[in-house]
């Protein structure tokens, strides 16, 4: 599940787009809007602003897809 930064909370909420982690890697850069039930807003983000989050794999979810890509740099 691809998860983005609430800037008004700073939680993390569900985007509710469904990818694995390396398509999101492999995935064009993009521009997208998810509503955030936590502050009732709708918050506008890029791929580089998000993470994907993959439930049941021990210490999976925590890295950013940006912090993946720094390092293989």
């Amino acid at each position: 599940m691809v998860m983005i930064k609430c800037p008004e909370t700073g939680r993390a909420i569900s985007t509710g787009i469904e990818m694995d982690r390396e398509r999101f890697r492999c995935s064009a850069v993009f521009f997208s809007r998810t509503y955030c039930e936590m502050c009732a807003a709708t918050h506008e983000w890029f791929a580089k602003e998000a993470w994907v989050y993959e439930t049941g794999s021990p210490g999976v979810g925590s890295r950013s897809a940006r912090g993946r890509r720094e390092e293989a740099a």
